[in-house]
């Protein structure tokens, strides 16, 4: 008489790990990129077989930053989030952006973060040595770049920048925000620095 109650105990027992992972199952993964500025202003380009050919090295990032890792800083120590991760290394999404920037704001010019067939006018290379977003939402951004032409005997362009912003924190499509737009100015810097007509 006393085995029916002691299997429905037993299913009972068998089947509350399972309940238990369930309940805790963690939410899904979230991938962010940092985008493409809106063109919805941007002429339709009309390259011609003179237009200038830019080529856009990727860029240089410190070794701990440069992973699908969406970090923040607190004081000294690294905060990887562990709900949300940049779809693609973070290099390649500042090379992306700033390429994307530059066309768009240079649409009778080549500009290209891809391999060439032939030997670009001009290439840019950019190091950024920090690119930090700290628990109080100050995102900050120091970077230096050359502009390298084809022709020698052209001056050789170095300038470097610190840019500062600041906003909200409370989740990774905030962080990427804050992001996107330093890179977004950055490349509105480098953009003043590539001579015209070369």
């Amino acid at each position: 008489m006393t085995c029916a109650p002691r299997r429905t105990l037993l299913a009972i027992l068998a089947c509350a790990p399972l309940l238990t992972l369930a309940g805790c199952a963690s939410p899904p993964l979230r991938l962010y990129t940092l985008g493409v500025p809106s063109d919805t202003n941007v002429s339709e380009p009309h390259l011609s077989s003179r237009a200038a050919t830019i080529a856009i090295s990727r860029v240089i990032l410190p070794d701990y930053l440069d992973s699908q890792d969406i970090i923040t800083r607190q004081g000294e120590e690294i905060l990887r989030s562990a709900r949300a991760r940049w779809a693609t290394r973070l290099s390649i999404g500042v090379t992306d952006l700033l390429t994307n920037v530059l066309s768009n704001k240079r649409p009778s010019e080549l500009i290209t973060d891809q391999p060439l067939a032939d030997v670009a006018t001009m290439r840019i290379q950019v190091d950024i040595s920090r690119f930090d977003v700290d628990t109080n939402g100050v995102g900050t951004l120091d970077a230096t770049w050359a502009v390298l032409p084809r022709d020698p005997n052209l001056p050789l362009t170095r300038e470097r920048v610190h840019l500062v912003a600041t906003g909200a924190v409370g989740s990774a499509a905030d962080v990427a925000a804050l992001m996107r737009g330093l890179v977004i100015r950055l490349a509105e810097r480098v953009n003043t620095t590539i001579p015209a007509g070369q």
